[in-house]
């Protein structure tokens, strides 16, 4: 058998940007935004994401500003080699708010964070550095992720992402639905970056494989040959990658760890 496809092009490393907690309602819009930690934060940030990002995150959960979130760590790339050494999503069930638009001073009130808006920058900005912001939406979407998860996330160089998006839901989604079902997997996800988009600005399609476990993520050429020879009996497994590395060309991957799940609380 062939190296899997999340193997293709690229050694094993995973928003981000990715619809994994719940399925949205509408648009399945999300908003995504890489940080780096700033020199000798590493324990201030993580304290930070338990601490005012959750409580922050839960209260635009439960107020329905957001439908829910993520955060994402980095596992690798690691270091300076890596884009982002955190990942934030806020996934929507309609549009994202305008930019400002929100009242920061009665949302970080009612969260019970004791903290002025400017306060809740300044130190924001002393604990990291937003890299970038980018708004995605789901194509195809199988399962949810938890908290604990890990994330392989595979970004494409796809010539035509149609075709692409197309061959990875007649391909993959049947695949992973299986993947599920055995519990070999907790999801997978292919999104379109919708902004920015362009020449320079890099991959817009990407696929995100959802494992339950770290175990899970290095034993998935066997899980994936397993559901394999259910789902898809006629097709040959070689032929069938090889065509993925015409239409969706994996450029980079990078795995993650989800150190936070925020839903509205039920």
């Amino acid at each position: 058998m062939s190296i899997p496809r999340i193997l293709l092009g690229a050694a094993l490393v995973a928003a981000l940007s990715m619809p994994l907690v719940g399925q949205q309602k509408t648009t399945g819009l999300y908003e995504v935004a890489c940080v780096k930690v700033n020199p000798g934060q590493g324990t201030a940030f993580g304290e930070w994401v338990d601490g005012t990002s959750h409580k922050l995150n839960q209260e635009s959960a439960d107020s329905g500003r957001i439908n829910n979130s993520l955060v994402l760590r980095t596992l690798s790339p690691a270091g300076t080699s890596a884009t982002c050494d955190y990942v934030f999503i806020d996934f929507f069930n309609g549009l994202p708010p305008a930019p400002g638009s929100g009242d920061l001073a009665k949302a970080l009130h009612d969260a019970g964070i004791a903290m002025t808006p400017a306060e809740f920058y300044a130190k924001r900005g002393e604990l990291g550095t937003l890299v970038a912001l980018n708004y995605t939406q789901t194509q195809t979407l199988v399962g949810e992720a938890k908290k604990g998860d890990y994330i392989v996330r595979n970004e494409m160089g796809a010539p035509d992402a149609g075709a692409c998006l197309a061959y990875e839901k007649k391909v993959w989604q049947p695949l992973a639905e299986e993947m599920v079902k055995a519990g070999d997997s907790d999801g997978w996800v292919a999104e379109m970056q919708i902004f920015p988009r362009g020449a320079k600005d890099g991959d817009t399609v990407s696929s995100v494989d959802i494992y339950p476990n770290w175990d899970a993520v290095f034993k998935q050429r066997d899980s994936i040959g397993n559901a394999w020879k259910k789902v898809h009996p006629d097709m040959d497994i070689n032929n069938t990658m090889e065509q993925f590395g015409k239409l969706c060309p994996i450029e980079h991957t990078v795995l993650y760890k989800v150190v936070d799940a925020v839903g509205p609380k039920k």
